[in-house]
């Protein structure tokens, strides 16, 4: 039942807005199926750097340090940031609403990139993991209750979002996104500039 609620818990936290849910739905409408999918192995690889910071105790230091934390906020705020004006640059073109098999190109590598960078620079992944598992895990977990938290994570992770990005290629939601493809891209742009904005200046404050 203990394990139960984790994964009931860390599978409401996964699906939570954030940067790597928006990116995600960003991909997955924007681009083919296989671009949102790589773009989930890359917020996985991303997660599997957070856990084992958090396993090994290093999330701690991190979270803890007066230097190290601040400058992951604003490594990974800039980040955002960028990524976000280019959403607000760059709005897609107007799409024919006949044809739901119009996807913009975006090479398996870039996607991957995407979504590694865009977890690995999250620095609330690292504070909420060094909080809420090493809370879970309790003093001096075994190595069985380790492997445990971080099977359930990754798992989920990597199942439930391949599954969203399927749901997404679904025709009645392509429909709606050909409707909505331009404001829609610009309110992810947004949402990643003010999200960027939000790690950012919290990286200045803990440095002041």
């Amino acid at each position: 039942m203990e394990y139960l609620a984790f994964s009931g818990f860390m599978l409401v936290a996964q699906f939570s807005p954030g940067p790597d849910m928006l990116l995600l739905i960003r991909n997955a409408l924007t681009h083919s199926r296989r671009a949102g999918l790589w773009t989930v192995a890359g917020i996985t690889a991303g997660l599997c750097v957070h856990l084992t910071l958090v396993l090994t105790g290093l999330a701690l230091a991190v979270r803890d340090s007066k230097f190290l934390f601040p400058a992951l906020l604003i490594v990974g705020g800039l980040w955002l940031i960028r990524m976000g004006f280019q959403l607000v640059r760059h709005p897609p073109p107007p799409p024919d609403p006949g044809d739901l098999d119009v996807r913009v190109p975006l090479a398996d590598r870039a996607a991957f990139l995407q979504g590694f960078l865009t977890n690995l620079t999250n620095a609330k992944a690292v504070l909420f993991l060094a909080t809420v598992v090493l809370g879970w895990l309790g003093a001096a977990p075994s190595w069985h209750r380790k492997s445990a938290a971080a099977l359930i994570i990754l798992g989920q992770a990597a199942v439930f979002w391949s599954l969203f990005v399927i749901a997404l290629q679904h025709p009645a939601v392509r429909r709606g996104w050909h409707k909505t493809a331009r404001p829609l891209h610009l309110l992810f742009g947004c949402g990643l500039l003010a999200l960027g904005a939000r790690a950012l200046w919290s990286g200045f404050l803990l440095i002041r």
